[in-house]
């Protein structure tokens, strides 16, 4: 199934107040299915499984693994910052809470947290690379919202996947601290981009028995990382 990103909507957004602030509070409201992929799965090569050793302890710095995933480019893609094009996967609100700002989330982009329409469900975005003006907007699910940032300063461009600065996304269901494996939120049609790219059930996107990981590795010789199916 090929992948359209769905049209792309901006508008101001009510009832946000500063914008810069949802608030470290969570989210009311039931949580709901993802309409749309944050990411063309033709554009990236591989993803981590959810609770996975790859990168650090998530959501706390004493998790005992990574409760979110990762993703890695395809060769057009490599260490960029202006290219791999990121998308609202629900319609909602662009906010910043603390955390986001923190001095520690901007060595690569941005974080940003999308907090979908009337729900407990929001997403946070890792080393996005947006237009000012993005925080405090309402987007509709498939919008486009920035670049992923695989580049940091300082650091020398990749020609490998396993070696390239990835990218993350958080699903949240409730606050920060409550986190859920991406491929589980999305609804059918969402999910079945990927089934082309070798994901065909949610339970290879989950890395079992929530382990706790004595080390954690990056792309390179991780076992809880996916290599997708090349594109045809």
């Amino acid at each position: 199934m090929p992948f359209r990103p769905r049209l792309v909507l901006l508008t101001l957004a009510l009832g946000l107040g500063g914008a810069g602030c949802h608030g470290d509070t969570a989210p009311s409201g039931p949580a709901v299915p993802l309409t749309a992929n944050i990411v063309d799965p033709q554009t990236v090569d591989a993803v981590s499984m959810f609770n996975s050793c790859s990168g650090h302890p998530f959501p706390e710095n004493n998790s005992p693994n990574s409760a979110k995933n990762y993703f890695w480019p395809n060769s057009t893609n490599f260490s960029t910052t202006n290219q791999l094009q990121e998308f609202a996967a629900c319609t909602g609100a662009i906010g910043q809470n603390s955390d986001d700002t923190n001095p520690n989330e901007l060595d690569r982009g941005q974080t940003v947290h999308l907090y979908c329409d009337g729900s407990s469900t929001s997403l946070r975005y890792f080393h996005l690379n947006f237009a000012a003006g993005l925080v405090g907007q309402h987007v509709t699910a498939g919008a486009f919202l920035g670049y992923a940032s695989m580049l940091g300063t300082g650091q020398a461009p990749s020609v490998t996947w396993q070696n390239s600065s990835n990218f993350d996304v958080a699903v949240i269901d409730g606050d920060d601290s409550r986190t859920v494996n991406y491929f589980s939120r999305l609804d059918a049609a969402t999910f079945a981009a990927w089934n082309g790219r070798g994901v065909t059930s949610v339970a290879q996107t989950i890395n079992p028995g929530n382990p706790t990981c004595a080390t954690f590795l990056s792309g390179v010789g991780s076992p809880d990382v996916l290599s997708l199916t090349p594109v045809r």
